[in-house]
């Protein structure tokens, strides 16, 4: 079925076509083919000016996550938002609001990511939506993760493996197994983790999607045994998809880790710069942190990233306030953009307080003094 698509030629004017088409590969956990077919949708909708289904299109967009791609389901998640709630797609917000909320807690914004779970748990349809239950799930685990109740972590995280609990789902669980591993290691319970996992091998060879791959390879290296855990990790290096560029830096945290637990501390460093660098680039600030926690601790300095223009606006939200310094109107700005002009106001609301100013007026010289700002950065030599 998998590699049956790669033969597949579909117009991409056809938003349904292509949309049916990347739900089809999310199911089977094939997510870089579903994030490419999904952004052809939402193009084709977009042009078409169907908002709605746009809106569709744009909550499918979820898989971006878990390749890192954070920026941009950030940006198509706020969007889908606005549109979600006009037209009254209470499902689709669901799906929406889910992640933005796994968005911001990758992104270290614990503040944003538990008010997002807060507005999805008490939603009259959430209790019902198990592919939104999941998600707030793994935020719950990984906010706990994050704030070092590591037991918590995985008490939350495996509830989405218990067939009894509400929070259980067949296919999205298999998307949080990276995050029990990373729990289990913490809490101690590594033995309860291989457990809860132990049918994940004879499934992944089942069905070899991105997803399945992913799982195994992470957890097998993650949780294997010290005798075994130099081989396992390279081979679960060797075996993740190309795309998967988040998994591979977490598993370049945990190989570090690894060797720093076996006293081999110039060993553990180059695993553990490749991965504060990827976090670095994708803006998962939390993992940041603890590789450069990890390179201390392996006597390698390891200073702060300073935010750059990209990482305090996204590309959609600077192609906005560049146009609104330039004086066109929110539907203005939409028409050029095939969004609505309410989407356009969203962005504005967040965009004035991420660059320090309270008004329209201000934005030409607040996006001036950050092009300053990237400028002298740039010739400095960059952010370590």
């Amino acid at each position: 079925m998998i590699a049956r698509q790669d033969d597949l030629k579909p117009n991409r004017e056809d938003g349904r076509i292509l949309h049916f088409l990347g739900s089809g590969a999310m199911v089977i956990g094939d997510l870089s083919r579903a994030t490419r077919y999904l952004a052809l949708a939402a193009a084709a909708w977009r042009s078409q000016g169907r908002l709605g289904l746009l809106a569709r299109s744009l909550a499918g967009a979820w898989p971006r996550v878990y390749l890192g791609q954070l920026d941009r389901a950030r940006e198509e998640s706020a969007e889908g938002l606005v549109l979600a709630e006009e037209i009254g797609e209470w499902i689709v917000w669901l799906g929406l609001k889910a992640m933005a909320g796994l968005v911001a807690t990758l992104r270290g914004e614990t503040e944003a990511a538990a008010r997002a779970v807060r507005e999805l748990r008490s939603h009259s349809l959430f209790p019902g939506m198990p592919f939104a239950t999941v998600m707030a799930q793994q935020s719950d685990g990984l906010l706990a993760l994050f704030d070092g109740r590591a037991t918590e972590a995985y008490e939350v995280l495996a509830r989405a493996f218990d067939q009894t609990d509400p929070h259980y789902h067949s296919v999205s669980r298999w998307l949080i197994a990276p995050d029990l591993a990373d729990a289990a290691v913490a809490a101690g319970a590594v033995e309860q983790a291989r457990e809860l996992l132990a049918d994940l091998p004879e499934l992944a060879g089942q069905l070899p999607s991105e997803m399945m791959v992913v799982a195994h390879a992470y957890t097998d290296a993650v949780l294997a045994r010290d005798d075994a855990a130099e081989e396992r990790y390279a081979a679960a290096l060797a075996a993740l998809p190309a795309g998967w560029m988040l998994s591979r830096a977490r598993l370049h945290l945990h190989h570090g880790r690894w060797l720093r637990r076996q006293r081999r501390n110039v060993d553990a460093r180059n695993p553990l710069r490749l991965a504060r660098d990827e976090f670095d680039r994708v803006g998962a600030h939390p993992w940041a942190e603890m590789a450069r926690e990890q390179l201390r601790a392996a006597g390698e300095s390891s200073g702060r990233r300073h935010a750059h223009t990209s990482e305090q606006l996204s590309a959609q939200e600077l192609q906005i306030a560049v146009l609104a310094s330039q004086g066109l109107s929110n539907r203005e700005i939409g028409q050029r953009l095939f969004i609505s002009h309410r989407t356009v106001g969203a962005h504005l609301y967040r965009i004035y307080p991420r660059l320090g100013i309270t008004s329209r007026g201000k934005l030409a010289a607040a996006l001036a003094a950050l092009h300053e700002e990237q400028s002298e950065a740039d010739f400095s030599g960059g952010p370590e």
